[in-house]
């Protein structure tokens, strides 16, 4: 192969694979609520509609961010 062509090739997996990173790092940068993150319908739910998902499972995931920091507290002392 010529140098060119291993351009063209650079060219393509870089053009290929720069929307799939670029998505990766924007997930990981998300604060996902606790239940959307173990579920993909609820995580699906979450991102395509928050204040749906805040009236259905907003109260479950406050509640379970509260027992979250009793067992912090509880472990602490």
């Amino acid at each position: 192969m010529t140098m060119i062509e291993y351009l063209w090739v650079a060219l393509f997996v870089v053009l290929t694979f720069t929307p799939v990173t670029l998505n990766a790092l924007k997930r990981r940068r998300e604060n996902v609520p606790p239940m959307a993150a173990n579920d993909r319908k609820l995580y699906r739910l979450w991102r395509s509609d928050p204040d749906a998902y805040e009236r259905q499972y907003g109260a479950m995931d406050r509640s379970w961010h509260e027992a979250q920091q009793k067992k912090i507290q509880i472990s602490d002392h």
